[in-house]
């Protein structure tokens, strides 16, 4: 038989060992939980969509419903998921209509293969723009639907869309060799139907928000053709 004084000491090693080991082991449990937690942050964080951390997000674009070259009917809802870019234009603009479409005709190279984007382009004189002329128009660039398309609609409608949605002048002209007025600018709509825009240089010392991205060059400055390409794959990328 054993004597028990002489086993105590076993049995308080034994008891310390214990302790030890699972503090420990409590200790490893807990750190594993910790890293686990900073490692899903992490990843949150790199899943964060680089877009919303360098592009603004702007409105909401009102609803809208137009007719494209094709006959078929596109909403908000019908872009909804998509990245898009939209420009207000006519077919038979003497001024910018033909460099803004020529210039969009570049985005469209680079980003026609991307299932997710899209092109609206927009007329304002939809009485004229018929669906034929708009097919015709887009025939003209190459341009095919559902991933570019040249569409009309009501032209009460679409004047509030351009004017209230989307910031852009558009008015009649009194010049009835022009006969409508409107800007050369491109807006980009995220998924979620945001505009979406870039900070720009305005001098050495200041930077500041755009709107729009200029869709022509003007007063010695470049369209905007590469940022907009660039900023819309971010989108598509998020």
């Amino acid at each position: 038989m054993s004597d028990k004084k002489s086993d105590t000491p076993y049995y308080i090693g034994l008891g310390v060992i214990i302790v030890i080991f699972g503090y420990f082991a409590v200790h490893n449990v807990i750190h594993y939980i910790n890293k686990n937690k900073v490692v899903d942050s992490n990843r949150t964080e790199d899943r964060a969509p680089v877009a919303d951390k360098f592009l603004k997000k702007f409105n909401k674009v009102p609803a809208f419903s137009f007719i494209n070259q094709q006959g078929d009917t596109i909403t908000d809802q019908t872009m909804k998921g998509k990245v898009y870019i939209v420009d207000f234009f006519f077919t038979t603009c003497p001024t910018i209509c033909t460099p803004m479409t020529q210039n969009l005709s570049q985005v469209y190279d680079r980003l026609k293969d991307n299932k997710d984007f899209a092109i609206m382009s927009v007329s304002i004189d939809p009485d004229y723009d018929s669906q034929e002329v708009l097919a015709a128009y887009a025939s003209r660039y190459q341009a095919s639907a559902p991933t570019w398309n040249f569409v009309r609609g009501d032209k009460e409608k679409t004047y509030a869309l351009a004017q209230k949605g989307f910031n852009a002048y558009v008015s009649p002209s009194d010049d009835e060799a022009i006969r409508f007025e409107h800007s050369g600018n491109f807006a980009l709509v995220d998924r979620n139907g945001y505009i979406r825009s870039r900070k720009v240089r305005i001098d050495k010392n200041n930077e500041n928000w755009i709107y729009h991205y200029s869709g022509v060059s003007e007063n010695d400055l470049p369209a905007q053709i590469k940022e907009i390409i660039e900023d819309a794959q971010i989108l598509l990328n998020k």
